[in-house]
């Protein structure tokens, strides 16, 4: 396992990867020089940033192989599939969990102290980017482009919390239940506002669902992939 995980981060080559970092460190430090805001409150508005990063590098981590042809890398060693789709899987989520670490330090750092509530909270916020990387993954063993993988996964980071609140507008209030309003937890951050719209709408949108139902979906969408990948032609 620790193989195909090692190989999945040769095949994206290390040199896309630190520019990614380097790039969410300039980002820290622009955001702290032009905004008046804490660098600890303004590095909130970088998870579905690391979202879009992730769905460009990864967008292609199953389809693109198979189209490229380099999957008949596995067809000669003794691999299980189950084992090659979790080592994906888990690449994506090294490389997430890597980016938090980085932006949580950094934005540390530029705030002269060490909060383990900070780091904490930050984590509790990324739990969307869990289900986005099931969700890529995923999409990946659907479609047959990369690019499609990668723009349905942006687009729907970005507007799932629109749609979520014209769905509620027009009284769909099971769309609570989905994930689609869930991918951008700073709806918590104020809780006055949260809880008139839950009032208003009759609905019970809450941190702790969010938590639940993201990691239910990103459950789901690990199984369904899996099965569609064990059923997948990869001989391409």
């Amino acid at each position: 396992m620790i193989k195909l995980i090692n190989n999945e981060f040769i095949k994206v080559k290390k040199i896309r990867i630190l520019f990614t970092y380097i790039l969410l460190i300039i980002s820290l430090i622009i955001m702290d020089k032009y905004s008046d805001k804490n660098i600890l409150d303004l590095s909130y508005n970088l998870i579905p940033f690391i979202g879009i990063i992730t769905s460009i590098i990864y967008g292609g981590i199953i389809n693109g192989e198979i189209d490229k042809g380099t999957f008949r890398y596995y067809l000669t060693k003794p691999y299980k599939r189950w084992k090659i789709y979790a080592s994906k899987m888990i690449s994506i989520i090294i490389y997430i969990v890597l980016s938090i670490l980085i932006v949580c330090f950094t934005s540390l750092i530029i705030n002269n102290g060490f909060d383990l509530k900070y780091i904490f909270k930050y984590f509790l916020y990324s739990i969307p980017l869990l289900l986005i990387s099931s969700f890529l993954i995923y999409l990946s063993t659907r479609f047959k482009s990369s690019t499609m993988t990668s723009v349905t996964c942006i687009l729907t980071l970005s507007f799932s919390l629109i749609i979520a609140q014209v769905l509620f507008g027009i009284e769909f209030n099971f769309i609570e239940y989905t994930f689609l309003p869930y991918l951008d937890y700073s709806l918590f951050n104020d809780k006055v506002i949260l809880n008139n719209m839950n009032s208003e709408l009759g609905i019970h949108l809450s941190i702790y669902r969010a938590v639940i139902i993201d990691i239910v979906y990103s459950i789901i969408f690990f199984v369904i992939g899996l099965v569609k990948f064990n059923k997948k032609d990869i001989k391409g």
